[in-house]
């Protein structure tokens, strides 16, 4: 069954099969809605469902409460079509994201270096006739057989996107991350969508900022940090960045090199797992934040990394005094595929 989908206030129409989530199929038809990780945790894509009806291929997602469904809103990363026709109220997005086009474009691995044991960084050449306009915060999704995808945050700025740069961690039983870490070569062609996601610095606000990256979640904390400090911007900005080990600190050199160049910009690594010589902060990266900033309403919060770190923040730091208008965050989780592998095996919830 192929449904009739409306999104209000635009009225946009889109055709859903049953066996794909409303996202999915409007990221198809080129319509970037609000989301994040996809993987019905963050609530970014939640909506209200004016008029059908829609189903859940399992469980209720965690980004959805029940008394939230009972007054109609849904998950589109999560829902599928249980009628004919829908009429959904999504929400409109004023960033500076909302009018990049959705594209399709081909491109080649052009180099693949190890950044630490389980991160590699991977950069992309899209062909000379083709331009990638992007905001520094996006992501893209590449595509694999079978319409499944994988999405990787870009980690360079747009006036650097000579090559689309990604910090890809490897997941065990993660499709795409095996094949890259055991048998991708240099040169190897590919196909991407893109650019996604709404995650985007806020330029209009005169707030300093704090960045809060969580391993990998670094990737489009960096884009921004660049597209800011290689201009000239001088406003505050503060770079917390969590990781187990000193290890998964990959571009502390980079950062350091910041430092001395850019007086605006201040930094603090946190190790969930330190060595015994570690004098930096241990802990939770939120937890030394909400410790270090007890006026969060001061701040604008630009926040990236795993579901749990997300979880967190969204409530903590709301709980804290910060305006739910003032936290912008992308949410970096598993594929489907992966995380059911994870799951039999025990290592994920």
């Amino acid at each position: 069954m192929t449904s009739s989908v409306t999104l209000l206030p635009g009225r946009q129409v889109i055709a859903v099969t049953e066996s794909e989530s409303i996202l999915d199929a409007a990221l198809r038809a080129g319509i970037n809605l609000p989301h994040s990780c996809k993987g019905g945790h963050c609530a970014s894509c939640r909506a209200r469902i004016l008029s059908g009806a829609v189903r859940y291929p399992s469980d209720l997602p965690p980004g959805l409460t029940p008394q939230e469904q009972a007054e109609g809103f849904a998950l589109l990363c999560q829902a599928r079509p249980a009628s004919a026709e829908l009429t959904i109220e999504v929400r409109q997005t004023h960033t500076p994201v909302a009018d990049t086009q959705v594209r399709s474009i081909p491109c080649r691995i052009e180099h693949m270096t190890p950044l630490a044991p389980d991160v590699m960084e991977v950069r992309l050449r899209l062909p000379q006739s083709e331009v990638f306009t992007f905001i520094a915060g996006q992501y893209i999704d590449i595509m694999l057989p079978g319409s499944r995808r994988r999405s990787f945050s870009l980690a360079n700025p747009p006036h650097d996107a000579g090559q689309l740069e990604l910090h890809v961690r490897r997941v065990r039983g993660g499709e795409f991350t095996q094949q890259l870490f055991e048998s991708m070569k240099e040169k190897m062609l590919l196909r991407i969508e893109g650019p996604l996601g709404q995650f985007a610095f806020r330029e209009d606000s005169v707030r300093p900022a704090l960045l809060v990256g969580g391993g990998t979640g670094y990737a489009p904390l960096r884009a921004m940090l660049r597209s800011l400090l290689e201009r000239g911007d001088t406003r505050p900005l503060h770079l917390y960045w969590g990781a187990a080990t000193q290890a998964d600190l990959y571009a502390e050199p980079e950062i350091r090199q910041w430092l001395t160049q850019y007086p605006n910009l201040q930094y603090t690594p946190v190790l969930s797992a330190p060595p015994a010589d570690w004098s930096g902060r241990s802990g939770l990266v939120h937890a030394a934040v909400l410790a270090d900033h007890p006026r969060l309403a001061d701040f604008d919060i630009y926040a990236a990394g795993p579901p749990a770190m997300i979880e967190a923040i969204r409530h903590e730091f709301v709980a804290a005094g910060l305006p739910r208008d003032q936290l912008f965050f992308d949410s970096f989780d598993y594929a489907p595929d992966a995380l059911a592998k994870l799951k039999a095996a025990g290592v994920a919830p």
